[in-house]
C-alpha cells in the first residue's frame, strides 16, 4: 500500500513505514464502491480540435484589422445601433464586402504550419483514448468523445492541407515576382542615382558600371536580386576626341531567375526602360549599330 506521510510503497501487513517511520493508526480505508473511469485522454482530444477550430475563427474574425468582425457585427445588430452606425460612417462598404472565402482561405494557408501538427497531435491522441477506452472501459471513460475527436481532427487535418497544397504554387508564383520586382527597382536605382548623375556631369554614359562611383558616394547595386553582376553595355557613340569616347546609349541586364544571359528571363533595361521580353530585333537602330568614333 500507498504510505499517506511520504507516498511509498510498504508491506501492508506492516504499522510502520520504513521508508518515512510513520505509524499506522487504524485500518486502511476500504476501495469505493465506484470507481470513475479516467477522461484525461478523451478531454485532451477533442482540446486539440476545439483549439484548432478557435484559432481559426479568432484570427479569422479579428485579423485584416477586424473587417470580418465589422461586417458580421452589421449583418447581426443591423445599421439601427450607434455602434454599427459609427462603423458604417467609418467604412460605408462593410454591408459588401463578400470576400470572406478568400479571407479564410488565405489565413488557413497562413497557419497551416502550426495547425497541421496539431491536427496530426489531435489524431494520434484520439486514437489512443479510443483504444484503452475500447480495451478497458471500467478505468478509461470517454470513447464516444475520442471517436468525435479523431472523425473532427482528420477533417480539420484535410481542410488544413488541401489549402496548403493548392496555395503552394501561388506562393511561389507570388514570390517570383517579388524577386522581379526588387530587381527592377534596382535597376531603376541604378539608372536614377548613377548612370543619370554620371551623364550629366560627364555628359556621356560610363563605359563601365563601376564608373558610376565617380558620381555615387554610395555604392550602386551591382548584382540583382539573386546575386549574379548585371551585364552593362554602353552603345551608340555620339563623339570621340582623342581617347575620349561618349556614349548617349547605354542596356542593363539582368539574368534573371536562371542565372543565365541570353534567355527568355532576362530583365533588360535600355535606357531607364525596362523592356519585356526583348530580342535584339526589337532594339532601335541607332543600339544595333552604333556610329563609328570620329563621325
Amino acid at each position: 500500500m500507498i504510505c499517506p506521510c511520504c507516498g511509498n510503497t510498504r508491506e501492508t501487513a506492516s504499522t510502520v513505514c520504513t521508508s518515512c517511520g510513520a505509524r499506522q493508526v487504524g485500518e486502511p480505508l476500504s476501495p469505493p464502491d465506484i470507481l470513475l473511469p479516467k477522461l484525461g485522454l478523451s478531454m485532451i482530444s477533442i482540446g486539440c480540435a476545439i483549439l484548432i477550430v478557435a484559432t481559426f475563427l479568432v484570427a479569422w474574425i479579428f485579423s485584416n484589422d477586424m473587417k470580418v468582425g465589422r461586417v458580421l457585427m452589421v449583418y447581426a445588430l443591423g445599421d439601427g445601433t450607434k455602434l454599427t452606425q459609427s462603423l458604417l460612417q467609418a467604412d460605408p462598404k462593410l454591408p459588401y464586402y463578400r470576400i470572406f472565402t478568400y479571407d479564410a482561405y488565405k489565413l488557413a494557408f497562413m497557419l497551416s504550419a502550426g495547425l497541421i501538427p496539431l491536427s496530426l497531435f489531435g489524431i494520434w491522441i484520439s486514437r489512443r483514448a479510443r483504444a484503452l477506452a475500447s480495451a478497458n472501459p471500467l478505468e478509461f471513460g470517454g470513447l464516444r468523445t475520442a471517436r468525435v475527436s479523431v472523425a473532427l481532427c482528420a477533417v480539420l487535418l484535410i481542410i488544413f492541407s488541401a489549402v496548403t497544397a493548392t496555395s503552394i504554387p501561388g506562393a511561389i508564383e507570388r514570390s517570383r515576382q517579388k524577386r522581379l520586382a526588387a530587381t527592377r527597382a534596382m535597376m531603376y536605382e541604378i539608372h536614377l542615382q548613377a548612370l543619370q548623375k554620371f551623364h550629366r556631369e560627364y555628359g556621356s554614359y560610363p563605359q563601365e558600371l563601376v564608373d558610376v562611383s565617380r558620381v555615387n558616394a554610395e555604392a550602386s547595386p551591382q548584382a540583382d536580386y539573386w546575386e549574379n553582376k548585371f551585364n552593362y553595355s554602353p552603345i551608340s557613340v555620339i563623339a570621340s576626341k582623342g581617347a575620349s569616347i561618349s556614349f548617349s546609349n547605354y542596356k542593363l541586364v539582368s539574368a534573371g531567375p536562371d542565372g543565365k544571359f541570353g534567355t527568355s528571363d532576362d530583365i533588360t533595361m535600355v535606357d531607364g526602360v525596362i523592356v519585356e521580353n526583348q530580342n535584339d530585333d526589337d532594339l532601335p537602330t541607332t543600339l544595333l549599330n552604333p556610329e563609328k568614333p570620329g563621325r
